[in-house]
């Protein structure tokens, strides 16, 4: 059944083919009305190309925007891409992910692991913002020396980071425990 369904399924399709090589105009009886023209001028008549400037503004300007939109969307692709990337780099040089990818296969649990990533990442992120903001601070209020002010950003942070980590932490695995029993995972 199906050699036959696939021979039936063939000739169709070959009929269907021939079509296309098919004569649309009838060579068999020419049209009877013949134009002569003189062979002897040199001259062409251009008068009926004149017309026929396919040159439209409105098209050229709506694929104008077209293409605007369109390098637009690939900068954008590219800016977002390269911020992930230095994202990941930056990652990667400060040693979190590294270390979190390495504490997560010692201990053989993904939890450990993010949590590692979590607070490493918050502490870091701590010391740097803290101690921007102390930095500012006192460039605005001249209330310590710039080392001074540094230092005390940087204690801050770390402090504020690990603590934030510890939170973020603790808050994700209550909010992952209630959806596991919500949609009764466990």
């Amino acid at each position: 059944m199906k050699q036959t369904m696939f021979i039936i399924t063939f000739w169709f399709s070959m009929l269907t083919c021939l079509t296309i090589f098919g004569q649309t105009n009838d060579f068999i009886n020419p049209s009877t009305s013949v134009v002569e023209e003189d062979t002897l001028i040199t001259t062409h008549n251009t008068a009926e190309l004149d017309s026929s400037d396919d040159f439209s503004s409105g098209l050229f300007f709506f694929a104008m925007i077209g293409f605007i939109f369109i390098m637009v969307f690939v900068g954008a692709g590219i800016a977002l891409t390269l911020l992930g990337l230095s994202i990941v780099f930056g990652l990667i040089s400060f040693g979190i992910l590294s270390t979190s990818i390495i504490v997560g296969l010692n201990k053989k649990s993904f939890a450990k692991g993010f949590k590692t990533f979590i607070i490493l990442a918050s502490t870091i992120g701590g010391l740097l913002f803290c101690s921007a903001g102390f930095w500012l601070l006192n460039r605005i209020v001249h209330w310590w020396t710039g080392q001074t002010a540094i230092l005390t950003g940087v204690t801050c942070g770390l402090i504020a980071g690990l603590v934030f980590g510890l939170l973020v932490n603790y808050v994700l695995q209550r909010v992952t425990n209630y959806f596991k029993t919500k949609l009764n995972l466990a």
